[in-house]
C-alpha cells in the first residue's frame, strides 16, 4: 500500500502544469495501486463596467489571454476591444477601448480539399496535454494566405479555446476575419456562435455538427465542415466557396 503522504501527494509534472496523484484502479477483474494524471482547474473573475462579474473555470495557464478573449467576444460592443486596467490575483478588471486590430493579409478565394485534410492531420498531431490526460480540447487559427497555423489554444472547456484565440487576436492586434478555425470539439450552436463572432471564414471540426450549429453558420455565412479525419470531411455549408469543390465552384448553402 502507498504511504499516507504519497496517497495525498500532488506532484506537478515537469513543464506541463499537470499533477500526478496516487489512486486505485480496477482493471481486468483486479484492483491495483495506480498513479494517474489530474488536470488542475482554476477560477477567474472578470469585471466590466456596468456589468455583473463574470466567473470562468479554466486550465491555469495564460489566463490573461483568456480574460481578454472572453471579454472581446462576450462583453465588447461592435467597434470595441478590451483592455486590462487592473489585476488582483485571480480577478481581472477590464474596460472597452477602440478596436485597433488590423486585418490580416487577404486570403485566397478557396482552399483545396486535400489541404484541409493535411491541416487537420497537422492540427491533431500537434503536441498537447490531451495524450496525458484525456481532458483537453484544442483549437487553432490557420491563415490561408500564408498556408500556416498562426495561433493555437487548448483548455478543459471547448469555449475557452475560442476565447483564448480571440485573446491572441487582441494581444497581437490582428483580426481573425478570413481565417480558418480548426477545432477538436463538436460544432454546437454556442461554439459556432463564438467562431462567427471572431470573424472566421470557415470552421473545420474533427467531430460532429449539430442542427443549431449549422443554422448559426448559415446565418453568418461561414463555411462549416465536420467529421474531418484522415481521408474525409463533410461540408455542411459553404456559401462563399471557401473550400474548393469543382462540382460547386460557387459554394453551397
Amino acid at each position: 500500500m502507498p504511504s499516507h503522504s504519497s496517497t495525498h501527494a500532488q506532484m506537478e509534472r515537469e513543464g506541463s502544469g499537470l499533477h500526478e496523484v496516487a489512486c486505485r484502479q480496477f482493471k481486468n477483474g483486479a484492483w491495483r495501486d495506480f498513479t494517474d494524471v489530474v488536470t488542475p482547474e482554476a477560477e477567474l473573475c472578470l469585471r466590466w463596467p456596468d456589468r455583473p462579474a463574470v466567473r470562468l473555470l479554466a486550465f491555469p495557464e495564460n489566463l490573461s489571454r483568456l480574460a481578454l478573449g472572453h471579454a472581446m467576444l462576450e462583453l465588447c460592443a461592435p467597434g470595441e476591444m478590451p483592455h486590462v486596467t487592473a489585476r488582483n490575483g485571480d480577478e481581472w478588471t477590464l474596460a472597452p477601448v477602440s478596436d485597433t486590430r488590423r486585418l490580416a493579409d487577404a486570403p485566397p478565394a478557396s482552399v483545396d480539399a486535400e489541404r484541409i485534410l493535411a491541416c487537420m492531420t497537422e492540427f491533431i498531431a500537434g503536441e498537447g496535454r490531451w495524450e496525458a490526460t484525456g481532458c483537453f480540447h484544442r483549437a487553432a487559427v490557420w491563415n490561408p494566405a500564408t498556408q500556416a497555423f498562426v495561433a493555437q489554444a487548448e483548455d478543459i472547456g471547448r469555449h475557452n479555446c475560442i476565447d483564448r484565440l480571440a485573446g491572441w487576436s487582441v494581444e497581437n492586434a490582428t483580426r481573425l476575419d478570413g481565417m480558418f478555425l480548426f477545432v477538436s470539439a463538436r460544432a454546437t450552436a454556442s461554439l459556432v456562435h463564438k467562431a462567427t463572432a471572431c470573424g472566421f471564414a470557415a470552421m473545420v471540426s474533427r467531430s460532429a455538427v449539430t442542427t443549431s450549429g449549422l443554422a448559426t453558420a448559415r446565418t453568418a455565412g461561414m463555411a462549416l465542415a465536420g467529421f474531418a479525419r484522415e481521408i474525409r470531411f463533410t461540408v455542411f455549408t459553404d456559401p462563399a466557396g471557401r473550400i474548393l469543390d469543382p462540382q460547386h465552384p460557387g459554394g453551397r448553402p
